[in-house]
């Protein structure tokens, strides 16, 4: 077997790893939420504290995006690929460490050079009255600075779990997250108990709470790096046989390479982090206290449908789609990326709808403890109803862009980032300064622009593979998804309003969820939604082994 046919066949499989990193991705995203319910709980829905250390942790997290998760993995996996490919396990092993270490050094400055330009910021943005780090802004620094480190283990993190995917390992890097998530969700116990459960909400009791906070997020990332090395040196990525610093000029050059290819992708593969980043920024500055919270957990909300969906499945075929890319095998290329888009879609348009219609009893159910108060629910309700609907063009431009990348096209998904960029910051100064509005300001222009994006990359797209859709009549079968998820909507927004005597808020909320899980099925079933099909044998022989039991 030649080394390129050993690379297709370390890809095979994609539906059943998509199930398996969508189980994982689902665990972590759940251990997420969790954090989240702690942190709102224990520092409310108004704390200019909790306010400046979740813009704080925006920056290295907008950082894990843009080069970690984005640009730096989808170029280090393109290049491995083709280095496996054509060259075999060991160059490509050689490429991966020369990476690493460069990437790490590399890491180290970035994160020393970003500590003191926040540390010699003004306060205002130069000219302007803008408070662009807030009503705190020493807080704001100080935080950063603590923060700023979890950039190195976060991105290292990245780039061995991009490599893993490609040498056909999914299961840890998987996993890392949870472990991130676990870890964090421990340090919160710890202060919420040396609190004693019932923190002030003044500055001057939470900060020392924040810092606490910050060391165990750090803690985190590094637990999130080291549990890789045993899947690293299992298949040839670490160890002896991959010296860090002894590599051959051409190992040194690939890894340069990909760095470099990464820098002008950067903001192509993490436009939407980079979105809400910008959010961020003018949610400190333009809007009243609590607006940093409520419109981060509105996201992190909207981020657990998007992450199980569109993540996951990008995750699990973008190898798959470089080494079709590779061979040039534009066919098979166009029909993995419209099966995947069609079953993302069939399971993202009851999401955005099940979403929208229950923000209000979701958020009431997830946050309304401790010190967070019902101003700010009904705060990140009406800015989550909104953030539904970025769930379908969000997880489609990742697929989109990445498909691009397999065909060695990097630079038109950037260039339609910055354009839609652009277009996020003039929404925001429409929506929040002369329209006055709030959180939910911030969530219209960012799902408007994550929709311009998808549809400036589509039209690209289908010219670059120059044929017909793998699935023809799509047309017809988004219409019938789109009946059946205006069915899921209104089934479970009837159920949440109707008011049932002794059921408890979060049981209530279940059966508003399962009804409109179990009206789209239906729909789905009763209109023959292709991508139904798919599912009823799953269905069949689940409901057959309980009836054996």
């Amino acid at each position: 077997m030649g080394h390129a046919d050993r690379v297709v066949q370390r890809q095979a499989g994609v539906g059943k790893r998509t199930v398996w990193i969508s189980i994982l991705t689902l665990l972590s995203r759940i251990l997420g939420l969790v954090r989240e319910v702690i942190s709102a709980a224990l520092f409310g829905d108004a704390s200019k504290v909790y306010d400046a250390f979740l813009f704080a942790w925006r920056i290295p997290n907008l950082f894990r995006r843009f080069l970690g998760e984005g640009a730096l993995a989808t170029s280090l996996q393109t290049a491995l690929t083709a280095e496996d490919s054509t060259n075999g396990d060991q160059a490509g092993g050689a490429l991966f460490g020369a990476t690493f270490a460069l990437l790490a050094s590399l890491l180290a400055a970035l994160s020393t050079v970003v500590i003191l330009g926040i540390w010699l910021m003004p306060d205002r943005m130069p000219g302007t009255e803008f408070l662009w780090l807030g009503s705190e802004p020493q807080v704001v620094r100080e935080l950063t600075i603590r923060l700023m480190p979890f950039v190195v283990f976060v991105c290292l993190t990245a780039a061995a779990g991009g490599a893993l995917n490609v040498r056909g390992h999914y299961t840890m890097p998987a996993i890392g997250p949870v472990l991130l998530n676990g870890v964090w969700i421990g340090a919160l116990l710890l202060i919420r108990w040396s609190a004693g459960n019932d923190p002030s909400v003044s500055l001057e009791a939470q900060l020392p709470l924040v810092r606490w906070l910050a060391g165990g997020v750090l803690m985190a990332g590094l637990v999130q790096l080291v549990v890789l090395l045993p899947a690293m040196r299992s298949c040839g990525l670490w160890g002896s046989s991959v010296p860090i610093l002894r590599h051959s000029s051409a190992a040194w050059a690939g890894a340069r390479g990909v760095l470099k290819r990464s820098l002008p992708l950067a903001l192509g593969a993490a436009v939407y982090q980079v979105n809400v980043m910008i959010d961020g920024m003018m949610a400190q500055g333009l809007l009243p206290d609590g607006g940093q919270t409520v419109h981060y957990l509105a996201n992190r909300v909207q981020q657990f449908p998007l992450a199980l969906v569109a993540v996951a499945a990008t995750t699990a075929v973008f190898p798959a789609l470089a080494a079709l890319g590779q061979q040039r095998r534009l066919e098979d290329l166009r029909g993995l990326h419209d099966r995947t888009q069609r079953n993302v879609l069939f399971v993202a348009l009851p999401a955005t709808f099940g979403l929208a219609a229950l923000a209000l009893p979701v958020t009431s159910a997830l946050f309304e403890h401790g010190n967070f108060e019902a101003q700010g629910i009904e705060r990140m309700a009406n800015a989550l109803r909104i953030l539904a609907f970025a769930i379908l063009p969000a997880g489609a431009v990742g697929l989109v862009a990445r498909t691009y990348y397999s065909m060695g096209d990097f630079k038109t998904p950037v260039r339609m980032s910055c354009s839609m960029l652009l277009a996020n910051v003039g929404l925001n100064f429409l929506f929040l300064r002369w329209l006055g509005m709030d959180a939910d300001g911030l969530a219209l222009a960012t799902t408007l622009s994550s929709f311009g994006n998808l549809f400036l990359l589509l039209p690209g797209l289908k010219r670059r593979l120059g044929l017909p859709p793998a699935l023809p009549g799509f047309p017809l079968a988004f219409t019938k998804m789109l009946i059946a998820a205006g069915l899921c909507g209104l089934a479970a927004n009837l159920v949440s309003q109707v008011k049932l005597p002794g059921l408890a808020h979060s049981l209530h909320l279940l059966l508003a969820i399962g009804a409109g899980v179990g009206a789209y099925v239906l729909g789905s079933m009763l209109l023959k939604v292709p991508e139904c099909a798919h599912f009823a044998p799953r269905i069949h022989r689940v409901s057959a082994k309980f009836r054996r039991k």
